[in-house]
């Protein structure tokens, strides 16, 4: 309890403390002469960018285990929120997704028995979630559309199959990627989108654990799951997910075969358009 109740204070001093950073101004506070707050733009990039650098080093002293250097890394990381600005960068709820994802790592970190396991996800996704702040485009939580786009397709296989441990092992991976993702996309997306996944995850839940199934429903709770995953990560509708093609062990077979087939077409309306010149009679000037 008392432990509960520590965490609670420190995650609202925190919450405190980043969510002033981001409603002040930076000309408001060169009015007021505050040089511990970010009076541009490219300073405050600068900032974000040690804050990404330090965030780094304790990924990876956390990856290996390092109880000290972690400590050290940990004491840096809160040094450096000092003042930094976050106005323009995240929403609120984006602030307050990062400043869980600091508490989790630091309660982690504290911990009397050492968790190989806690230490390498919960640095992991502290990282996902700072490196969303300084890459709008390239993220590395990004990279998580693919294997999430895989657990869903073997749901549908799963479920087709009517094989109950296959769609909850499928299930299970796609809500722990989702949970190491779940702040960084808070940072960049919004809660609208990360709230209509998280209640489609919860259905989902729900439905898989049923003791029998209702087919109609599951097909289309698992139809929904795409579409709602391509909004999350900000995907067009037609995208590709480039996933290797169910009973092809190779992706480069299909690859050749398609390509086959254009340079097939290309070769015959060539053909056809030479054929035609040449019955092509010239028409002869009356004299």
């Amino acid at each position: 309890m008392t432990r509960d109740k520590k965490r609670r204070g420190l995650l609202v001093l925190l919450y405190a403390l980043l969510t002033v950073c981001w409603m002040v101004h930076p000309g408001m506070a060169a009015a007021m002469n505050n040089d511990s707050e970010v009076s541009s733009a490219t300073e405050r990039d600068e900032r974000l960018k040690s804050f990404e650098a330090v965030t780094e080093r304790l990924y990876n002293v956390m990856q290996q285990g390092d109880t000290s250097a972690a400590h050290q890394e940990m004491d840096q990381l809160i040094r450096t929120l000092e003042g930094l600005s976050f106005r323009g960068v995240t929403s609120v709820d984006g602030i307050h997704a990062l400043a869980e994802c600091i508490m989790d790592t630091r309660e982690t970190i504290n911990r009397v028995k050492l968790s190989p396991e806690a230490w390498v996800e919960t640095s992991a996704r502290l990282r996902l979630a700072v490196n969303s702040l300084t890459h709008k485009r390239d993220a590395l939580w990004q990279q998580y559309y693919k294997v999430m786009s895989s657990s869903l397709q073997d749901m549908g296989k799963a479920r087709s199959a009517g094989d109950r441990t296959g769609l909850k092992e499928a299930l299970q991976s796609l809500q722990a990627n989702y949970e190491m993702i779940r702040p960084a996309a808070l940072i960049q997306r919004g809660a609208a989108d990360v709230n209509k996944f998280d209640s489609w995850l919860s259905y989902m839940e729900r439905l898989g654990g049923e003791a029998s199934w209702d087919e109609a429903a599951l097909s289309g709770a698992i139809a929904q799951g795409g579409p709602l995953l391509q909004e999350l990560f900000g995907r067009k509708g037609h995208e590709p997910v480039f996933l290797p093609i169910i009973g092809i062990r190779s992706p480069w077979y299909w690859s050749a075969l398609i390509g086959g087939w254009i340079m097939l077409a290309l070769t015959y309306t060539a053909m056809r358009k030479y054929q035609a010149e040449q019955d092509v009679s010239p028409v002869q000037r009356p004299k």
